[in-house]
Formats: C-alpha cells, sequence, structure tokens
C-alpha cells in the first residue's frame, strides 16, 4: 500500500517548492564539535616513571573526584582526556562560574563526566558571554543549567555564528523560552545547524499544504529532529499522507506524519518497504484494506514500533478475548502499549477479579488499560489486595502465567474467525 504509493511519486514527481541545497543537511551524519588533543612528546618517560604527584594525569584525577565530585572510576577514565590540566586556574574558573550560575553539584558532575575538556582552554573560552546571552534571552539559571548539564554540546559551537542566529530563529518563531529549551534538549545537535536553509523550507511547506501554524509549532517542539528532514523526503512524506485521505490542517495530520517519517533512521528508501511489511501484518491477521487506513487515520501512532511488536499486540487481544478489527478500530491506542509491562499485568488483574465475580461482566478490560498507572494500583490493585491477595502477585510478576496464554502463542499462527 505505502510502496505503491510512493511509487506513484516516483512516476509523477513532485517538485520541492525549493531547490535543492548543495549541501542538505543530514540529520543522522551531524558532525559533533571535536576536542583536539596535543600528542605526547615521544621523548618523554612513561606515565610510570613519573612520581605519582607530579603526574598530569593524576592531578587531574585528583581534581575530578575532589573538586568535580566524579567517582574515582569516571574520574580515571575521564582524566585521560585531560592531558592539558597542569593546574586548577582554570577549572577552578569554571567551577566557580557555574557555581555562581546556578548549577548544583549534581549537574557540574554530570556535565564534567560527559565532556570533561569543559575544564580546559578551547571551545569553551567563551562560556561566560554564552551563558550571559541565555539568560538575556529570559532564560532562568536553574533551566539553563539543565539544559547545559544533559547537552554540554551546546556550549561547544561559536556563540555568534550558531548559537545566536539558532536561538533568535527559535525565538521568533516558537517564542516561549520554556519551549526553545524542551527542544534544545531533544535535539541538541540543532545549534550546528543553519535553520533558514535546513528548517525553514519544511516548515513554509506545511503552511503550503494547510497545516496551520499552531500545530506546526507542536510539532516542532515535541518532534524537532523531523524538521529537519532532507526537503525531498520531507516531501514525500507529505504527499503520501495526503493520498492517505488525511486532512493537512488536523493534528492527525502530523501524527501521521512523524509516524512514516520516524520508521527507519538507517535508510529512507527502506521506509516504504517497512510500511508495507506492517500491513501485511494486518492482512495475514485478517484485515481488509479498508480497516487497515481507517486504523491508520484515527490513530498513526498506533503503527510505530516493529512488526513484531504489532503482531503481538494484535494477537494477545484476539486470543484472549476473541476481538475482531471492530474493537481495535474503537481502541487503536492499545497498540501503543507495553505488552510485557502494562498490557498483560493489568489484563491478569481484571480477569481475577471478575472471575471471583468483584466487578461486573459488563465492565470492559479497556477500562483496565486507559487509566495512569497511579489509579490502576489504587482502583484494582490496592482496593482488593486484602480481600483477593493474589492480584497484588499477578501484578508484581507481570502476569508471567495469565490465565494460560504462554509468550509464544503470540509468535505462532492464529485462526482468524
Amino acid at each position: 500500500m505505502f510502496r505503491v504509493l510512493y511509487k506513484q511519486l516516483l512516476r509523477h514527481h513532485i517538485p520541492t517548492t525549493e531547490p535543492p541545497t548543495t549541501h542538505p543537511f543530514n540529520l543522522y551524519n551531524v558532525v559533533l564539535h571535536h576536542h583536539h588533543h596535543p600528542h605526547r612528546n615521544p621523548h618523554l618517560k612513561s606515565m610510570s616513571g613519573i612520581p605519582e604527584s607530579t603526574s598530569p594525569r593524576s592531578f587531574a584525577v585528583e581534581y575530578l573526584i575532589n573538586s568535580c565530585g566524579l567517582p574515582p572510576e569516571t574520574a580515571y577514565s575521564a582524566a585521560k582526556k585531560l592531558y592539558c590540566l597542569t593546574s586548577a586556574d582554570k577549572p577552578d574558573w569554571v567551577l566557580s562560574l557555574l557555581k555562581k550560575h546556578g548549577f548544583t553539584k549534581t549537574q557540574i558532575a554530570r556535565l564534567i563526566s560527559m565532556d570533561p575538556m569543559f575544564l580546559c582552554p578551547g571551545p569553551y573560552t567563551d562560556l561566560q558571554p554564552k551563558l550571559k546571552y541565555f539568560f538575556d534571552m529570559g532564560v532562568s539559571h536553574s533551566e539553563v543549567a539543565d539544559l547545559i548539564a544533559s547537552n554540554p554540546v551546546i556550549l561547544g559551537w561559536n556563540l555568534w555564528k550558531t548559537n545566536m542566529p539558532v536561538f533568535s530563529f527559535l525565538k521568533r518563531y516558537i517564542g516561549d523560552s520554556a519551549a526553545i529549551l524542551t527542544i534544545f534538549k531533544r535535539w541538541p545537535e540543532i545549534v550546528g545547524c543553519n535553520l533558514e536553509v535546513d528548517v525553514k523550507p519544511n516548515i513554509a511547506t506545511f503552511q503550503d499544504h494547510g497545516v496551520p501554524d499552531c500545530n506546526i509549532i507542536k510539532f516542532f517542539i515535541s518532534t524537532p529532529r523531523t524538521l529537519g528532514l532532507p526537503r525531498e523526503d520531507f516531501n514525500e512524506t507529505i504527499e503520501v499522507v495526503k493520498k492517505i485521505g488525511i486532512d493537512p490542517s488536523t493534528p492527525t495530520f502530523l501524527s501521521a506524519f512523524r509516524a512514516i517519517a520516524l520508521t527507519s533512521k538507517q535508510n529512507w528508501a527502506d521506509k516504504w518497504t517497512i510500511w508495507e511489511n506492517k500491513f501485511t501484518v494486518f492482512r495475514n491477521l485478517g484485515w481488509s484494506e479498508n480497516d487497515i487506513l481507517s486504523m491508520f487515520k484515527k490513530n498513526p501512532g498506533c503503527m510505530v514500533g516493529t512488526q513484531r511488536r504489532i503482531r503481538r499486540g494484535l494477537v494477545f487481544f484476539i486470543e484472549k478475548y476473541k476481538w475482531k478489527p471492530s474493537e481495535f478500530l474503537l481502541h487503536p491506542w492499545l497498540l501503543r502499549l507495553s505488552l510485557e509491562k502494562k498490557i498483560i499485568p493489568r489484563c491478569a488483574v481484571f480477569e481475577i477479579l471478575k472471575s471471583k465475580g468483584i466487578i461486573g461482566e459488563e465492565l470492559k478490560v479497556t477500562s483496565a488499560l486507559k487509566v495512569s498507572e497511579k489509579d490502576f494500583i489504587e482502583k484494582y490493585v490496592t482496593k482488593y489486595q486484602e480481600q483477593v491477595p493474589e492480584v497484588k502477585e499477578a501484578y508484581k510478576k507481570g502476569g508471567d502465567e495469565f490465565v494460560g496464554l504462554e509468550s509464544q502463542d503470540l509468535e505462532g499462527d492464529v485462526e482468524v474467525v
């Protein structure tokens, strides 16, 4: 199905709204900053021949443990990158600056363990103006600390050539500083992108197809990397979603776009084969083409995952509850849940309570699957664990022996009724 749509696109090639760039952005080969480590002088004696107190590496290990709070094992590993660290002057200044701007001991330790070169001169020599820039843009000290501690690569780029243009672009289009920080966390490499070239044309393409700005902004915040897809791949995905019959003005359009776009990170050309194989799983279980498309159009996210995961979810409800496509169409979100972590444990508890007559036959299993973890435990486990002790054990074990349904049953053939 998807392969057919893709072939139609190839036969009737749809030109991009703008000519492709000579150096298209490749999301999966972003070149991160690299630190240059000076070669050791071959005429120097081996490290073991140098007294421990004068060894640069031993100084680095001691400093990382005592001043940065790193565990010894992490400190020894990090010290291998710190031959430049021979005195406490520079790292003391860095730590003092971080503490001054609200970095906690835990955040500092995490930051240094992720990138020990943070303590040395180099890409971070303009650390103070970079921090100031974020603060001047209205980002709080605690938010900046959390962001950088999670993604130190953000400070490894040139402030004026990368950080400022990227942040300014996001500030103009997104506006909210908290949302911008979310984008940085989900796509740290964005600081190395030219958003005017890599993202803006894709936003314009969405707009040209009738996707509202409010939906694009939410999409950008939730899945920022997807807006950096190469232009041709981006446009092909839009056309496939439109051919399926999803209205671009609805949020479902972007959900479908995300589901297709994120299918394969290895080879874009394999995407359509992967989707065709997913559809084959449904066909083999007796679904019609209309049923499959209706399911996808109602909840595109239900088909995000491997073929095995999708099949096991379908087979579980077909085997245990004799579900037909019509039931899945009412509850497509179920296929997004983890079979082992959520579906089987909850269904085990639900069936025990039903077999004891504690809950009525009219109550559907979906009612136990749609509530939050906290509510489920309170409503189905804690409430009845004294009256029916086995519910606690069933939930804890994850329903390993759930009503005779063994895990291998989910892999085999299923009789379609």
